[in-house]
């Protein structure tokens, strides 16, 4: 990796940045993590709208969107400002994830700047960041998951709208969300070129929600089925059969947005853990060394960070994921061993190392990209 410095200013603006942040923390608290995990438990509609107002205290503070650009009423933090923001969130007791609105803020709403049209800009940012929009992702299917191209969930032009029809599976918070990002084809005969990536309104006629009850207890999941239901053309997210690069730029937010808060969060845990075990000798063995590596990730993921920053490209974002939910992983389930309490982190870890990518795709990437090893086939 290419070393980049943070020059002296930068680390000024850091500093003012986590104090204005500090104080807007001290009058507004976040919601509580329920469980060391925001899906421990099922939520209530106490719960959801809990994390509406949330949001709407960080958009009237001006903390809404964090790393959305200043032009689409985000705070247009950099790299470093923005995982400073995940980091004092957690030491304030909040969910890093951001709760309900992961999908919205960390993906579905960037995907919708760097991809769809002023019209379709103004009719969903506002609402993401106002708490008035939350957004699921309707990308998987029973026989589609890591090989995406392989979905046929279908889609076919009906004048001004897509007649979709199909089964979408493991679609988180679906059952609280008010839109989803959709991926179907319109086209049978081309893999890639077939794919066509728009914005469904989750009421809309034909769609039912269900949700899946996970080895952990909560429906975390949903399965989503379509039966013709109308997509208007005006909700479709670049054109007709260019879903899968748009498709595309969503994994890479996906990617890069959910390392910080994975790799904050069992370090967050190994303190905690620590002091439970600071009478077995053997287990305070186990979280030094877990704490090495953990330390190991939070220094790739700054560097990263700092490449990101500087306009440096590269298969990153594949190693700091693959990095970060083996260790997650790792650290939850030394946990759980320890505390009952802490099981629900455990189960959810299993999933964090499939969702976005499985460690397996993203081994394969780095594999590609920087050994220069023959692509897999």
């Amino acid at each position: 990796m290419t070393t980049v410095t943070p020059t002296a200013v930068e680390s000024d603006n850091l500093d003012s940045f986590r104090t204005e942040l500090r104080g807007f923390l001290r009058d507004h608290t976040p919601p509580p993590v329920h469980g060391g995990s925001a899906i421990a438990d099922e939520l209530t509609p106490a719960d959801v709208e809990r994390q509406r107002a949330w949001q709407r205290q960080l958009h009237d503070g001006g903390w809404a969107g964090v790393a959305w650009p200043k032009s689409h009423g985000g705070r247009g933090a950099g790299a470093r400002q923005q995982l400073a923001f995940h980091e004092e969130i957690a030491l304030a007791g909040g969910d890093t994830m951001t709760g309900l609105f992961l999908v919205a803020l960390s993906h579905a709403g960037p995907t919708v700047i760097a991809r769809g049209t002023p019209e379709q800009q103004q009719r969903w940012l506002p609402g993401i960041l106002r708490g008035e929009i939350i957004a699921a992702q309707c990308f998987s299917e029973p026989g589609a998951g890591s090989d995406l191209a392989a979905i046929s969930t279908r889609a076919v032009v009906d004048g001004d709208a897509l007649i979709v029809t199909g089964e979408k599976r493991w679609s988180t918070f679906a059952q609280y969300a008010d839109i989803a990002e959709l991926l179907v084809r319109t086209d049978p005969f081309s893999r890639h070129g077939g794919l066509t990536y728009a914005v469904v309104d989750l009421d809309s006629p034909g769609i039912t929600i269900r949700p899946l009850r996970t080895i952990g207890g909560p429906s975390e999941f949903c399965e989503v089925r379509f039966d013709e239901v109308r997509v208007p053309l005006a909700n479709v997210i670049g054109a007709v059969g260019q879903g899968w690069q748009v498709a595309t730029t969503t994994l890479l937010f996906e990617r890069s947005t959910i390392t910080a808060p994975i790799v904050l969060g069992a370090l967050h845990a190994l303190r905690r853990l620590s002091q439970l075990v600071a009478d077995d000798p053997v287990a305070t063995a186990e979280v030094a060394e877990l704490t090495v590596r953990a330390l190991a990730v939070r220094a790739l993921l700054e560097q990263s960070v700092d490449e990101q920053e500087a306009g440096i490209e590269g298969a990153g974002p594949s190693a700091l994921k693959l990095l970060a939910t083996e260790l997650n992983y790792d650290v939850r389930h030394l946990h759980a061993r320890h505390d009952q309490s802490a099981s629900q982190p455990w189960f959810t870890s299993f999933g964090l190392r499939i969702g976005g990518g499985t460690s397996e795709i993203q081994k394969t990437i780095i594999a590609e990209r920087v050994l220069g090893l023959p692509r897999h086939r």
